[in-house]
């Protein structure tokens, strides 16, 4: 099958294989034991969380590995609740189900949510953020990379706003990490959240950076950052991933918008397709959200399915529930745009052979089941 679906998650690298394999018959001992094995574990561990650290501007004690990049979100919510004093929170409404559903947990907990929604380009409507932010607005949420559609949120702008008015930041960086620069990032905001399988590395394994040491220690932060069995293998082999992106980073940006420009010529009967897309400066080139007229997304994903292609309806934790997307929510489109929707996903194994073929299968599609009316 012709993989197009790396919004989703990536196969690991041969690189981050071989940095697993070698670390688990090397290092396997529990890095919180005081003997030999032990010790060796912790620092390599450290010396992970200072390679790490310096992709995206920050120390080795702002890094904590965890499960991935919902833990890491979970725990970015709990952290700036501890953080801050205000009531009220703003997230964006095209957020990763890993925050958008922690609203009533918020809610039942004394405060009060309010959402902001995109514009038509799929980016952070500034001037509602704007509107709906309050004295005692404790902190902001933002997917820096909308993950179903690859637009490129105005964090630039946004930390500049919390700054100014003594808020807090997290972002979610779990799309954009490895495919945009973020060496500066950590300077911009108060949290931040990675995920390892989204960059060729292993699943199971992510960071959240802190800004500040936790006030207190709940059982929650204590046991999953500091009380636990560190997977050794993982970060060794995680970090290697975000060794390996950062490094191949320029040569994929052009890459993928080499890929994306090819799709989009080879498409035939534009008319009937509708991309959901921001201007090139704000649109990750590697994500291509897109619908067919009169024909539902589900439909074209199983037929793409049917040909030997791997594509999506949007975001793998949403379509399981057969609900809109939180993207479609946030652009607020009807429910027969949000049906029709699709997500194309290429990245570092994808050919321009691919692409063609995906694009031919796609015409032959919209030949069949829209202009025959078949």
């Amino acid at each position: 099958m012709i993989y197009f679906d790396y919004a989703a998650t990536t196969p690991m690298s041969n690189t981050a294989l071989t940095a697993y394999t070698e670390a688990a018959r090397k290092y396997f001992g529990n890095a919180n034991s005081i003997h030999d094995c032990g010790t060796e574990a912790q620092q390599v561990l450290h010396l992970c969380k200072q390679k790490v650290s310096t992709y995206i501007g920050a120390t080795p004690e702002q890094i904590h590995f965890t499960s991935g990049g919902s833990e890491s979100n979970l725990l970015a919510i709990e952290y700036l609740k501890q953080q801050t004093v205000g009531k009220h929170i703003i997230l964006s409404a095209g957020e990763h189900n890993s925050i958008r559903q922690t609203e009533d947990k918020l809610i039942n907990e004394g405060y009060e949510v309010s959402i902001v929604y995109f514009n038509e380009q799929g980016v952070m409507d500034l001037e509602m953020l704007y509107e709906l932010t309050r004295d005692d607005t404790a902190f902001i949420s933002v997917q820096h990379i909308n993950g179903e559609i690859g637009t490129i949120q105005p964090i630039d702008e946004i930390s500049i706003w919390c700054q100014e008015n003594h808020i807090k930041l997290h972002v979610d960086a779990v799309q954009s990490f490895g495919k945009i620069d973020l060496t500066q990032i950590a300077n911009q905001v108060d949290s931040l959240s990675v995920s390892g399988h989204k960059i060729y590395g292993p699943k199971g394994i992510g960071l959240l950076y802190l800004k500040e040491t936790p006030i207190y220690e709940p059982s929650l932060f204590q046991f999953v950052l500091k009380g636990n069995t560190v997977d050794i293998p993982s970060v060794v082999a995680f970090t290697a991933s975000c060794e390996e992106s950062v490094h191949l980073l320029k040569q994929e940006v052009v890459q993928m918008e080499q890929l994306r420009q090819t799709f989009k010529q080879s498409l035939n009967y534009k008319e009937y397709i509708r991309f959901f897309e921001a201007e090139e400066e704000n649109q990750l080139a590697s994500i291509i959200g897109m619908a067919i007229e009169r024909m539902d997304g589900q439909y074209v994903m199983l037929e793409c399915n049917r040909h030997n292609f791997a594509i999506s309806t949007g975001s793998a934790c949403d379509v399981r529930y057969q609900k809109m997307t939180n993207t479609m929510e946030a652009l607020q489109v009807g429910e027969e745009t949000a049906r029709q929707f699709f997500r194309i996903s290429f990245g570092r194994y994808t050919t321009e052979s691919n692409i063609r073929s995906l694009a031919k299968c796609l015409n032959d599609l919209i030949q069949s089941q829209v202009i025959s009316g078949v």
